[in-house]
């Protein structure tokens, strides 16, 4: 649960895919991300990683270099598995907009859709970005040797 200014407490997840983000759907906050105005998207989704950055420490357990929040992602909320496209947009650093739906922000997307019990393992995927309309397709593996 984080308080966002302006928007009240929302639950978002934080998922790591190479790097931290936040993930919640755009419609937590009246949006229908493949409507609105991107510049609407980037606003909430900068007040999120705003607000995450400000009530809580991450941390991870290999690599201090990587214990932070890279962006946040907001979704279309289509998180249980389908054969049709999930749409994001993932804002990062200075509100810079990924083109793309973000190599390490669908493997975040990845992970926790499996974490939730929402994708099965060798699942795929197909992932699309609202700024262009390019996609990713993505699937969650077991590695059985890490090493």
């Amino acid at each position: 649960m984080v308080d966002v200014p302006g928007h009240g407490k929302v639950v978002v997840d934080i998922a790591y895919g190479g790097a931290f983000y936040a993930l919640v759907s755009a419609e937590k906050f009246g949006l229908d991300i493949c409507s609105v105005k991107t510049r609407d998207l980037v606003n909430t989704a900068s007040a999120v990683t705003e607000a995450v950055k400000a009530q809580f420490k991450i941390t991870h357990p290999d690599n201090e270099d990587l214990s932070f929040l890279y962006g946040t992602i907001l979704t279309d909320g289509k998180d249980a598995y389908s054969e049709e496209p999930t749409s994001n947009i993932c804002v990062f650093a200075d509100e810079q907009v990924d083109r793309s739906p973000t190599g390490s922000g669908v493997t975040a997307r990845i992970a926790l859709q499996y974490h939730k019990g929402l994708l099965k393992l060798n699942q795929t995927r197909i992932f699309k970005s609202i700024a262009t309309g390019s996609v990713f397709t993505g699937k969650s593996v077991r590695l059985l040797d890490p090493f």
